[in-house]
């Protein structure tokens, strides 16, 4: 799962609203408005859950079944 983003209206940077979802749950969420405190501007804000957006999933670490010997 990924970060739900928002953009702050005023500063457009991203908010990182501690919400982790994916593509498939997010499309299945009712219509539903998020009351936010911009840590940006130190305003609240309201977005639409709709107009949020998912953050890039975190790089991940290839795993290798090789092994070192010592």
């Amino acid at each position: 799962m990924q970060a739900l983003l928002f953009e702050c209206p005023t500063t457009g940077r991203p908010i990182d609203t501690g919400i982790a979802i994916d593509y498939a749950r997010l499309r299945k969420v009712q219509p539903v408005t998020v009351h936010l405190f911009c840590p940006r501007c130190e305003r609240p804000h309201e977005w639409k859950l709709s107009e949020g957006l998912i953050s890039d999933p975190p790089a991940l670490t290839p795993w290798s079944a090789c092994r070192t010997q010592t």
